[in-house]
């Protein structure tokens, strides 16, 4: 096949950080805290450690964002009550009030995105995405063993 998927999957996401960016600065949230915004919907009180594996990133990226949306009121850093070592992060009220219009602009998003395909159609490339995630651990496998530098 002579059609790049990775390179069309790379388009789209910069694409949409692009129009995720500007849809969420009425909000003041840029598109590289919305992940770890919405991760702490759903994850209260998780580690910073936590926040990088849910959100795929790596840790310096985790850090960026944690800092920025503590700034901007998002969260709060709590020592953790069993390990002072660690600190477990929460949503502020602030946060938990912009949480559902945040979540609506991005279900509006994939609305726009995904506008004149057909269903059984999103489903096979919903699918397809999958199984490309899930080959992941196999590549990360072979390029430890090649030995080879870059990006995994």
């Amino acid at each position: 096949m002579d059609k790049s998927i990775a390179r069309m999957i790379t388009l789209l996401a910069r694409k949409s950080q692009g129009y995720i960016g500007h849809a969420l600065s009425k909000y003041n949230l840029s598109s590289a805290e919305q992940p770890f915004f919405m991760a702490l919907q759903h994850y209260e009180g998780v580690t910073q450690e936590d926040l990088t594996a849910l959100v795929c990133v790596d840790k310096a990226a985790t850090a960026r964002a944690v800092k920025s949306l503590e700034e901007k009121g998002f969260l709060v850093r709590l020592q953790d009550t069993q390990d002072r070592r660690q600190n477990r992060i929460y949503p502020t009220d602030a946060a938990k009030q912009l949480a559902d219009a945040v979540h609506r602009e991005l279900l509006h998003f994939n609305d726009l995105l995904t506008e004149g395909i057909e269903p059984s159609t999103l489903e096979l490339v919903y699918h397809a995405l999958q199984k490309m995630d899930s080959n992941f651990p196999s590549i990360a496998e072979k390029k430890s063993r090649t030995g080879k530098r870059g990006g995994l």
